[in-house]
């Protein structure tokens, strides 16, 4: 949303740069001497803004010569009202969540019309840095690829801040309140990982692994990280799959552990999972078995059932 009040009088928003308000006609926008970035005509058609706007850049008029006498025009403007922008000086942007907006720059060879242009770069950066204050934005957020990582340092030099990068992409973005603190929160502060209780009562027997490294004790629980938008029950059932080769279902979350000062430096919650394997069945008679494990290749050392009563005493001691 947008608070269209704070912009009834006239403000400098950069060295360059300055709002208009024509008080007659309710039409305001930001301009240079030569350029408008974006201009406000309220209560109009789409094309009547377009056509309006257009006609103000090419002519160099001022907003009460191209408006003409309409009594509608003495309104306010609305939060309904668009801007109609002006992409020769601005970089391209679109709004974004929290009241921000968003420039995503494109992994592709640049060309003669790159809006992008390392040598205009610096300049449109800071026209749209000064035109999204205006707009009472609260943040811009600037998503880089990594074959046009020579735009960085100009996005530095204009206060932006690494908030996460992915991949081939990195993400920085600007807090636009110098007099308020920042509201953007960090990025991934934890990460959620999964431990499977799989217990056989019949046999008294549970299902344990050796990691290759890393061993502490003995034996311990299969489990591993839940990936990215999946569920708690999925990732445990596939961790002790991938693992041990063995079937199970999910039953019950049994506890969570929360800890400070993990990998990467983020904090983790640990899931501990009770789940029952899935039985083969065996001969004619329609017995049932325990599967056999079998150790994941590369991580896991060994995989096994191991008496309950062993494991109950390893871990007391």
């Amino acid at each position: 949303s947008r608070n269209i009040s704070v912009l009834t009088r006239p403000k400098i928003v950069g060295r360059a740069s300055g709002l208009f308000l024509d008080s007659a006609g309710g039409s305001f926008g930001i301009q240079q001497p030569s350029h408008t970035f974006f201009h406000f005509s309220p209560r109009q058609t789409r094309s009547q803004s377009q056509y309006r706007t257009q006609q103000f850049f090419s002519s160099g008029k001022s907003s009460n010569e191209v408006k003409g006498d309409n009594p509608k025009a003495q309104q306010q403007p609305s939060q309904d009202d668009e801007p109609e922008y002006d992409w020769d000086v601005l970089l391209p942007f679109q709004k974004h969540s929290h009241n921000s907006i968003k420039i995503t720059i494109p992994d592709e060879e640049p060309t003669s019309d790159d809006p992008f242009h390392i040598d205009t770069f610096q300049t449109k950066l800071q026209t749209t840095l000064e035109t999204a204050r205006t707009l009472q934005k609260n943040a811009l957020w600037l998503t880089v690829p990594l074959s046009r990582s020579a735009l960085l340092p100009f996005a530095h030099a204009l206060g932006l801040r690494y908030h996460h990068a992915q991949n081939t992409t990195a993400t920085l973005v600007l807090w636009l309140h110098p007099h308020q603190p920042s509201r953007i929160p960090e990025y991934a502060t934890h990460q959620v990982g999964v431990g499977a209780v799989v217990i056989h009562p019949p046999s008294n027997k549970i299902l344990c692994v050796r990691e290759k490294r890393n061993n502490y004790r003995p034996w311990k629980m299969p489990g591993g990280l839940v990936e990215l938008g999946e569920e708690l029950d999925e990732a445990v059932v596939r961790e002790v799959w991938e693992e041990t080769g063995v079937k199970t279902r999910f039953r019950s979350v049994l506890g969570v552990r929360h800890t400070h000062g993990m990998q990467f430096g983020r904090s983790d919650l640990y899931f501990v999972c009770r789940l029952e394997p899935v039985l083969e069945e065996e001969g004619r008679d329609g017995e049932h078995k325990l599967p056999t494990p079998i150790a994941q290749e590369g991580e896991i050392e060994k995989a096994a059932w191991v008496d309950l009563d062993e494991y109950r005493d390893m871990v007391n001691h």
